[in-house]
């Protein structure tokens, strides 16, 4: 009889330890915005309440332990991933975020990178049957009382049934693209009540210059750093408070450059990096926001 005592106090105590942990699990309402760090990348997670968005995975699959980290052990769905362009230091990690975790809604453009991250990622996005919408500059995607303003690029790009068909490319009447992904990479402002965050992906000067000036909180600095993007008179339109830069440690291109480094200091504008602060989070209740 008391063995059976025993046992049943230390399921009581179990299950107490799961409930508690549940429990402080549980997210709040308010907005997260973490820029993860990836190394040489972006992976970029924003989380408001059971729901969680990824922009791109960044090189290799340390963007799992960035998910791992923030989202509840149960939840293994994703509401929405943005890919902004299929270069390996954004797709690589989504290769597999795709196979661990249900994505809802995929947003990306529908150019064809030949390489074996983007096929096999294209594959695992058609096995799965998960949705894809190409967007361009208007469109808006509104999820959980957030929302992701499409700033770039101006129309479509590509054609929508790579994601739709297992066949090879050829065999579609595709073409891979030969142009400078950069150059393509899908631009969101993020919205959350008063608080606005925008992520540029890789995008340099030129095409700075064709989004309309958007006043933001915080601003995820272009390309890493790159001394082609986040321009004087960009940076000046935008004004924002905090720059991230997602970036490794002594990478092989110099980001971020002492250009783009001494822009931000003349304006005055903080600047945060993962290489050296390692991941950062920014918390908003929609009205006021703070870095964690």
């Amino acid at each position: 009889m008391k063995i059976r005592l025993i046992y049943f106090f230390g399921f009581l105590v179990l299950l107490a330890a799961v409930i508690l942990l549940a429990i402080f699990s549980f997210p709040d309402q308010k907005l997260h915005l973490i820029f993860c760090d990836v190394g040489q990348g972006d992976a970029i997670l924003v989380v408001r309440g059971s729901t969680q968005a990824l922009i791109d995975g960044g090189p290799d699959n340390k963007v799992l332990g960035c998910l791992a980290k923030h989202l509840p052990f149960w939840d293994k769905k994703l509401e929405l991933v943005i890919l902004t362009h299929p270069e390996p230091d954004h797709l690589t990690g989504l290769v597999s975020v795709a196979e661990s975790y249900q994505i809802k809604q995929l947003v990306a453009n529908s150019l064809v990178l030949e390489s074996g991250a983007f096929e096999e990622f294209r594959q695992t996005i058609i096995k799965k049957k998960t949705p894809v919408f190409t967007p361009k500059a208007g469109d808006k995607i509104r999820i959980s009382g957030l929302a992701f303003n499409v700033l770039f690029p101006k129309e479509k790009l590509g054609n929508e049934i790579v994601w739709h068909k297992p066949e090879g490319y050829r065999v579609l009447g595709l073409s891979s693209y030969t142009g400078n992904f950069n150059q393509t990479a899908l631009v969101t402002e993020l919205s959350f009540g008063k608080f606005q965050a925008l992520l540029t992906g890789d995008i340099g000067a030129e095409e700075e210059a064709q989004i309309a000036p958007v006043p933001v909180e915080v601003l995820k600095v272009g390309h890493h750093g790159s001394k082609y993007s986040s321009s004087k008179e960009f940076l000046e339109k935008i004004k924002p408070a905090l720059a991230v830069i997602s970036v490794g440690a002594a990478n092989r291109y110099g980001h971020p450059t002492p250009e783009v480094l001494g822009r931000l200091k003349e304006l005055g504008i903080k600047v945060l990096r993962t290489d050296l602060d390692g991941e950062v989070e920014i918390i908003s209740d929609g009205r006021s926001w703070e870095v964690r």
